[in-house]
């Protein structure tokens, strides 16, 4: 039987297939009747997710996406969709690894069946969607789950099946349905009951510190019913935690460091961030605390939604004519596929590329530049993959849960990513056991706490305190304090640089000629190796 595990290779969190280490790149599209599995497999891909659902109903709440196909449990079982995507990928690719996203989102006559049971803020009858602190929903769920996993593992193409992300909430990323943090009838009585356990202060901060770590709880029961019933054979992982993009509590995604503390889950998934709908020359950082994720032994998974020359909007909705949905010319598509891979490999991390509506990648210069993409990450595995980074930034999640301002947050990665350095991106929770490698320590405060000043005090070198009042720091003034401090600048100012110990890429003038470094991928940004 096919297994699957996560283990440090070369200084970082690994995928192992039956016992081998994978190249950590694979490929996904919604519509999957446009789909170019067997595109990406002649690249030497062989890592792919297919997305399957429970329900009809829209992934965005926002946009009111249509659904891409039917329903597993729409109408009784009807595990036929699943059995045909599943079988779709393996006639174009018969040796596929494959993990599927399992949107687990119920039937809409669910919710219609039961409304004390969904969110009653920001939606108005009959679009009221379920609150994430429901019991009876969780119940139903697992029940669901048991028979989609029991069906999965009885198929011949169970031995293709090498674990599962369990998808859910607003665009699947565990956002909740309402906009506000999943905020209902049962989740004023689970807070009302854990306060007088004495588990929570009876605030609205606490409040919404419960209900983002409501979302982790269930997150962790799900994936612990899949290792149940997979013999722990398999890895499990979800989106969850993008702590310097979506902050705000109404995301309800600051608990990541319970979810750190899970056996169950084996890797955290987020997109690359949209910042600025990602122009070209410009630094697209992770959303989420990554050193954190590999500091605990888990996987990160980014996933590569990147824009081309060939994305459009699908539908004329509003939410899809934004100019988000739409890439750059060809040239600088490729350049930006080029950063994207560059971040993962130097970053130590997976990723899939995420060819939303089909045929975003077609083009002979495009699958050339991923075969030559996908050898080099074959190559990167027994290599020494360590980032090398003298910055470290930290956030406290518990900052977010007060409603503090919080948007410099985002609007200072521009600068940390102009300055001509790599950093590391962490949980306040692990500044003890990392601070000490680090030159330059910055911490993000929002809302001080007490684990920020505890760290902000005892910090044992170089430190920057950013906040609101402080947050529109400049690439140059930041750069400034990355030379007083003696971090290392590779690049110019307004440089994008990524750095580990067999990597570097450079993405605008190197301070100095990178010496003992050869060029491997290269266009107006360079991706170098280490001789």
């Amino acid at each position: 039987m096919i297994t699957s595990h996560i283990a440090p290779l070369g200084g970082v969190p690994t995928l192992f297939v039956n016992g081998s280490p994978v190249p950590q790149m694979a490929y996904i599209t919604y519509f999957t009747d446009k789909n170019r599995y067997a595109d990406f497999a002649a690249d030497g891909m062989r890592l792919f997710s297919v997305p399957l659902f429970f329900a009809a109903q829209p992934i965005n709440e926002n946009g009111q996406t249509p659904v891409f196909y039917e329903g597993i449990f729409e109408n009784g079982d009807n595990f036929a969709a699943a059995d045909r995507e599943i079988n779709r990928l393996l006639d174009a690719v018969p040796d596929a690894m494959i993990f599927p996203r399992v949107n687990v989102n119920l039937p809409r006559q669910w919710e219609l069946d039961h409304p004390d049971e969904l969110c009653d803020s920001a939606f108005h009858e009959p679009r009221r969607r379920v609150c994430f602190s429901s019991d009876i929903w969780a119940d139903e769920t697992e029940r669901l789950l048991r028979r989609f996993i029991a069906h999965m593992s009885a198929q011949p193409y169970a031995d293709h099946i090498i674990g599962y992300q369990i998808a859910a909430g607003n665009t699947e990323e565990w956002f909740p349905l309402d906009g506000q943090g999943s905020v209902g009838k049962r989740s004023r009585e689970g807070f009302a009951r854990a306060v007088l356990r004495g588990e929570y202060a009876d605030t609205e901060a606490e409040y919404y510190h419960y209900l983002s770590r409501t979302i982790v709880q269930r997150i962790d029961r799900f994936a612990s019913l899949v290792k149940e019933l997979t013999d722990h054979r398999l890895v499990v992982g979800a989106f969850y935690g993008y702590s310097f993009e979506c902050a705000p509590r109404t995301y309800a995604h600051n608990a990541m460091e319970d979810l750190l503390r899970s056996p169950n889950v084996d890797f955290i998934c987020s997109p690359v961030s949209y910042m600025d709908t990602r122009p070209l020359g410009q630094d697209h950082p992770n959303m989420t605390a990554i050193d954190s994720i590999k500091h605990h032994g888990k996987l990160y998974f980014a996933e590569n939604d990147t824009r081309t020359d060939h994305a459009a909007a699908p539908w004329d909705l509003p939410n899809y004519t934004k100019p988000i949905w739409y890439g750059p010319c060809r040239e600088d598509s490729l350049e930006i596929i080029r950063m994207h891979f560059a971040r993962a490999l130097t970053h130590g991390h997976a990723m899939w590329w995420f060819d939303m509506w089909g045929g975003w990648y077609d083009g002979e210069d495009f699958h050339a530049q991923f075969r030559k993409m996908q050898q080099i990450a074959a190559d990167s595995l027994f290599l020494p993959r360590a980032g090398t980074a003298q910055t470290a930034v930290f956030i406290d999640e518990r900052a977010n849960d007060g409603g503090a301002p919080n948007h410099f947050i985002y609007t200072v990665r521009r600068a940390l990513g102009a300055v001509g350095a790599s950093y590391d991106a962490w949980l306040i929770g692990d500044f003890a056991a990392v601070a000490a490698r680090y030159k330059l320590c910055i911490f993000l405060v929002p809302e001080m706490t007490d684990a920020l000043r505890k760290a902000i005090d005892s910090c044992p070198c170089a430190s920057l305190i950013i906040t609101a009042e402080n947050g529109g720091i400049s690439p140059a003034e930041l750069r400034q304090v990355y030379t007083d401090a003696g971090v290392r600048l590779r690049g110019s100012l307004g440089s994008v640089v990524y750095e580990s110990e067999s990597y570097l890429y450079i993405y605008g003038d190197a301070e100095s000629q990178p010496e003992g470094w050869k060029p491997i991928l290269y266009g107006k940004g360079t991706l170098y190796q280490k001789i």
